[in-house]
Formats: structure tokens, sequence, C-alpha cells
């Protein structure tokens, strides 16, 4: 088997019918990047997705501050709320809690519409 790595003067040879939609395990950034670039769907477990996620809002809160995230009820968007560690106020919502519900009223009274037109 050649040593070379992928793109850096390796042969290619056709794939095996059984090798050709076998997915590819990543295992570093770099190669997440290239199979990326080339346009591969890689799949990702749960598992990784969650560890992910906590990386990322890990990074992002401040020492003053944390990240909430929820699930509108109605519909079923991601809001994300901003707020102080120390005292749990609400700094910033994205996107705000009232807007999420107006939308909802306006799924509402726009399904109250049509069922009426029936």
């Amino acid at each position: 088997m050649d040593s070379n790595p992928i793109g850096v003067g390796a042969h290619k040879t056709p794939l095996a019918p059984s090798e050709q939609h076998k997915p590819q395990m990543i295992h570093t950034t770099q190669e997440l990047k290239r199979a990326e670039s080339q346009g591969e769907n890689i799949p990702v477990s749960e598992e990784q997705l969650i560890k992910a996620i906590n990386k990322a809002i890990k990074a992002t809160e401040g020492t003053a501050t944390e990240l909430n995230f929820s699930v509108h009820k109605v519909t079923k968007q991601i809001m994300v709320k901003i707020m102080e560690r120390d005292t749990g106020r609400v700094i910033r919502e994205i996107p705000p809690e009232k807007m999420q519900d107006f939308v909802a009223k306006l799924w509402e009274l726009a399904g109250i519409l049509v069922d009426e037109r029936r």
C-alpha cells in the first residue's frame, strides 16, 4: 500500500464497489478540512456532535457570562440566552423569545384563516 498521503504524489487506483461508499473516519481537523474541501459528506455521531457543541459553548462563555440554549415550543427554533453568571439576568436573547411568540401567533392566525375558508 502507498504510504504517501492523498493528494501528495499518491497514485489513485479505482476502488472496489464495496469500498466506494464506505464512510471515511476523520481523526484530525486537517483531515476534516480536506474532506470538506473535496465535497465529501462526513457522518458525525451524536456523541461527537454533543462534544463539539459543549466545547464551542465553553469557548464562547466568558468568566461572567453563560449561554443557555432552548427550543421554542411552537416554532421549534433554537434560542440562545446570554446570561450573567452571578445574577442570572438575561443580557441578550438570540432570537428574542417575544419574536418567536409573535411568529407562533402569526402561524396560528394563518391557520385559522385557512380553516375558515375551507
